[in-house]
């Protein structure tokens, strides 16, 4: 790798975004299921949650797929993924305020 090529993270986030997502949907799934759904917006930043993570995926793949945009690709995934993993924070604390209080 040349000096001044800064390293891929697209593999990185791909995977992440890909586990992330799959523990969203257990969350709202949870949520639904033992009738909180009404209750709280845990399961409204859950799904935020998993479709964020769901368009990191996607522009992470992109990203080693293309040629011509990959950067751009790439720098789209992680300001996607950091938004997710805001969106992720968020639903920590509404679980926290309206399931644990």
């Amino acid at each position: 790798m040349p000096e001044n090529e800064a390293p891929r993270m697209s593999h990185h986030i791909l995977s992440t975004s890909a586990t992330l997502m799959g523990i969203s949907f257990a969350i709202v799934t949870l949520v639904g299921a033992f009738g909180h759904a009404e209750k709280t917006l845990a399961d409204d930043f859950a799904l935020l949650s998993l479709f964020l993570f769901f368009a990191a995926c996607l522009f992470s793949y992109a990203s080693m797929k293309s040629r011509k945009r990959a950067a751009l690709y790439e720098r789209t995934a992680d300001a996607v993924f950091v938004i997710a993993l805001v969106s992720l924070t968020l639903l920590s604390l509404a679980l926290y305020f309206s399931l644990v209080r």
